[in-house]
Formats: structure tokens, sequence, C-alpha cells
């Protein structure tokens, strides 16, 4: 599915955020991967790549051929991103979203769990709106803190004021991207969240960790009801920790309930 939504992205998206994407992807392959390690294999200066990811430099037609022979695209994906390039320079018009631009952009917002992490950290005391510090505390790159930062704006999660301040908004946009992604989506971010997890058993105090298990011999009838609960809790969880004095950090909460056997019942059929 992820490499399905990457064609899309040629598809749908401009040149600069193509360059963004593709330097996200790499750096989550390598987390040593740099934006200079990247401007070095298209052959240009790492000053004048940042530019055009930032937005402060135009990509001229020639540029978009040159960059995509680097990145190995398709005559026919060079054509499109040369064909939408000009559609944007010729038009006055206020820019708006396709339907696949936002339904990717939900894909990212809930896959990569750092999205909304980073719309709880504007809430916390001490909170400063630069890509460079929110990389550091979230431990992400720039690049990601970036093209995570226009997501949410695209899709009005965010609203950044011209002094720079965050301003986060109740809801974002309505546009949905289909049970099947979101299922998929959901399911790449609990890996990543079980792999922070496993992350937290090993570098984080007890002081200041709760990673705990039971195993328990159970009437699975009663699974539906033992979600609800679960529901509950998370919620009133939540509301607690929420409600305090003061918000100096960002914590991820996460519960797993799962049959550890596969025992079939007298019909043959396999008890989950």
């Amino acid at each position: 599915m992820e490499t399905e939504l990457n064609r899309n992205t040629q598809n749908t998206l401009d040149f600069r955020r193509y360059l963004q994407s593709e330097l996200v992807r790499r750096t989550k392959v390598n987390p040593k991967y740099s934006l200079r390690a990247f401007a070095r294999s298209l052959g240009i200066q790492p000053n004048f790549l940042s530019k055009i990811l930032l937005g402060q430099r135009s990509v001229t037609h020639a540029t978009i051929i040159r960059l995509g022979l680097k990145l190995g695209l398709t005559p026919t994906e060079i054509d499109g991103f040369a064909q939408k390039a000009a559609q944007m320079k010729s038009t006055t018009a206020v820019l708006v979203p396709s339907y696949q631009t936002l339904m990717i952009d939900h894909y990212h917002v809930i896959s990569d769990w750092y999205h909304f992490a980073m719309l709880e950290l504007a809430t916390v005391q001490n909170f400063i709106p630069k890509p460079q510090w929110i990389a550091r505390v979230l431990g992400v790159t720039v690049t990601e803190v970036h093209a995570a930062i226009e997501r949410l704006v695209r899709l009005d999660f965010l609203e950044i004021k011209e002094n720079g301040k965050w301003i986060i908004l109740d809801k974002g946009n309505s546009t949905t991207i289909g049970s099947e992604l979101t299922s998929s989506a959901l399911r790449k971010m609990q890996k990543q969240i079980l792999t922070q997890a496993l992350v937290a058993l090993e570098e984080v105090p007890i002081e200041k960790r709760d990673q705990t298990s039971m195993t328990m011999a159970i009437d699975s009838s009663l699974i539906p009801e033992a979600k609800l609960r679960i529901t509950r809790f998370r919620r009133e969880l939540s509301s607690f920790l929420e409600n305090g004095k003061k918000k100096d950090q960002v914590y991820q909460l996460a519960l797993s309930l799962f049959p550890l056997t596969q025992i079939e019942d007298k019909k043959g059929a396999n008890k989950k």
C-alpha cells in the first residue's frame, strides 16, 4: 500500500513536495541520511536544495528535467511535473489541493506518529515553534517536521500566524481516505508506536514510564465488553493527565490485548 501511495504522490504533488517526500523516505531508510547527501546525489548545492524544499525558490522546467533524471523518473513523470509547474505559474488563483493530495496527506497524518505529537507539543509550556527545535525534541528529522507542518496546515489542523505563532484548530479537513487506507495507516502507526515502546523500555528510566503485562485464561466472548472498558479507561486517563496544572511533556499511551493461543472450538473454527 505504501508503494502505491508513493506512485500516486508522483502524480498528485508538485515537484517540490515530491522532493520533500523523497528526502523523508530516504531518511526513514537511513536515519543518518541528510539533506547534504540528498543534494550531492542530485548534483546541486545543499543551500539551493534547501530553498526549493522550503518554497523559497521556484523550480524551473530545466531543473525538473535535470533532477527528475537524477531521481530515475520516467519521461512521462517528468513531463507531468513540468506541466503542473507551468499550470501553477500561469494561474493567479489560490491553489486548492486536489482530493488525491488531501487523501495522501490524511494517510501520512494518521500513519506517522509525529504529526499528532507535534500538535500536542504545541500545547506544552516553553514550546518553540521552530522546526529544528521540534525535530530535536521529538527525535525526527527537520525534513520530516517541515513536511508534517505543511500537511497539518493544508488539512486545517494547524494555522501559523505571521508572527510564527501556532494556532491548533479544533479539527482538520473532513476529507476521508476510505476504510482500507485508514486501516493501513493505523497499522503503520501502531508498528511505529510499538517500536518506540521497545526503545523506551531500554532507554527511559522506570520512574518515567509504566510498561507491564498480564497473561490470563479468559472467556473470549467477553472481549467486546473488554474493548469498551479499555476505551473508557483511555479516555478517563487522558482527561486526568491533560487536566494537570502544567503540560511539560508529550506522552504516548499504548495498550495491547491479544490472544496468545489459537484453540479451535467444537465447530472447528479458531477462537480469536
